[in-house]
């Protein structure tokens, strides 16, 4: 079997669609061992920054020596990031074997009752089973969707992690703050210590019975730690942390916005945690460097300069507005360019709302995905003074760089899927 014969296989799962429950992920692990629980695992949920978070904190165990696994989704460029070991995608021939191990097991649960597996589901036990023939120090898992209900959730690891609520998949996980809270906090497991960095007071009350009915300890975002941003330019945050035992200045981040300071704040406290776990001591460097190390594409990515081409792959409303935040404090907002693409699935209304109130010269295009808007919905539901329709989003990037001054920014968002397409075919 070839890699791309091993990954059509896999994207062919694709039509078992999106099945939350966790017996068929426990009975294709229980097949091979279940290696999950052969490894040590830190949980990641949240509506956004769950990947700039793991991000963050990979890279910090990394720069401390540590072998460190991460599974993210959905991947940018190549399928394989999706499983990485020490920030290096899965190679080819370890996904021909994953895939040739797990491809019978599937085919004979799909005999049972409760079906085939999803992709999703199959991917996870992959990861689990690669991290653990690797040998990781550490694996890094982020939630699928929610929480309570994804095929993540298997584990029982040293740490937990919720970055934000908000308001996203509510056709799954539910309409209201505390809903989605409820299906996140579902990876709070029993005397396992939990790191957040969410905001709301409804979505904490929930997180709060959560922890007191597992008997486990949270730490929260400007209640037991906190960070101050400092400075800001087009390349680099810089910020102050501190919790009750540590202050640690001017650390740097090349991630960037306000809300990647939060991200990297909350990987930083799950990482002194770890420490105390460890009964190590901190070494501020370590978190220094790793900081300063991490790359994670698709969130505020420049890939070009004069005119600087920006990918953000924002795709709901506290994303667009946190986006929103960051191009403000960027650049002028008449010098912006906004070119988005959504999926029916999101809340499009309010996020072109969002764009309107703020920019004057927003583009509104297609891509070629499941669930995508055809270019004759786009014209009758959002054309106007303000917005414009173009069918080719490669025909509108051309247009708008030829167009553009130097000084001028063109924002590509809407969608990690767009951006991902964007990425492959023009950088």
């Amino acid at each position: 079997m070839e890699a791309t014969e091993a990954i059509t296989w896999i994207h062919k799962q694709l039509p078992f669609g999106i099945k939350p429950g966790l017996t068929r992920i426990n009975m294709l692990l229980d097949e091979l061992g279940n290696p999950q629980h052969q490894i040590k695992t830190i949980h990641v949920a949240g509506t956004n920054g769950k990947g700039s978070t793991t991000s963050f904190l990979s890279h910090i165990l990394r720069e401390d020596g540590y072998d460190v696994g991460t599974f993210t989704s959905p991947y940018i460029e190549t399928f394989n990031e999706r499983i990485s070991l020490n920030h290096q995608p899965i190679s080819d021939g370890d996904l021909v074997h994953l895939v040739e191990r797990i491809k019978p097991l599937c085919e004979q649960i799909a005999t049972t009752e409760v079906g085939h597996p999803t992709e999703f589901e199959i991917i996870t036990a992959m990861a689990y089973l690669y991290f653990k023939e690797k040998e990781v120090d550490y694996a890094v898992i982020e939630v699928g969707l929610g929480g309570r209900l994804d095929s993540t959730n298997v584990i029982h690891p040293i740490l937990s992690i919720i970055t934000s609520i908000g308001y996203d998949h509510i056709d799954i996980l539910g309409s209201s703050l505390a809903d989605i809270a409820f299906e996140k906090a579902g990876i709070i497991k029993s005397n396992t210590p939990v790191i957040t960095g969410v905001s709301q007071q409804e979505a904490i009350n929930v997180i709060d019975q959560n922890v007191q009915s597992n008997g486990a300890d949270v730490l929260k975002l400007d209640q037991d730690f906190n960070a101050e941003a400092k400075t800001s330019d087009h390349l680099v945050e810089v910020f102050d942390f501190a919790n009750h035992y540590i202050s640690l200045k001017d650390l740097k981040i090349q991630l960037l916005g306000s809300h990647q300071i939060n991200n990297a704040s909350v990987a930083i406290e799950a990482y002194l945690q770890l420490l105390k776990v460890e009964n190590r001591h901190v070494d501020s460097d370590i978190i220094r460097s790793g900081l300063k190390k991490t790359r994670w594409p698709g969130r505020f990515e420049v890939v070009r300069h004069n005119p600087d081409v920006i990918l953000d792959g924002a795709h709901n409303v506290e994303a667009i507005q946190s986006l929103i935040d960051t191009i403000n404090q960027k650049y002028d907002k008449n010098n912006v360019y906004i070119l988005c693409s959504f999926l029916k699935t999101k809340p499009v209304d309010q996020m072109m709302s969002l764009f309107s109130e703020q920019f004057s010269q927003i583009f509104l295009t297609t891509f070629d995905f499941n669930n995508n808007y055809e270019y004759y919905e786009l014209k009758e539901k959002y054309e106007n003074g303000k917005t414009i329709i173009i069918e080719d989003w490669e025909v509108a990037y051309k247009q708008l760089i030829n167009q553009m001054e130097s000084s001028d920014a063109l924002v590509i968002t809407g969608s990690l899927y767009f951006v991902s397409e964007v990425k492959r075919t023009m950088f």
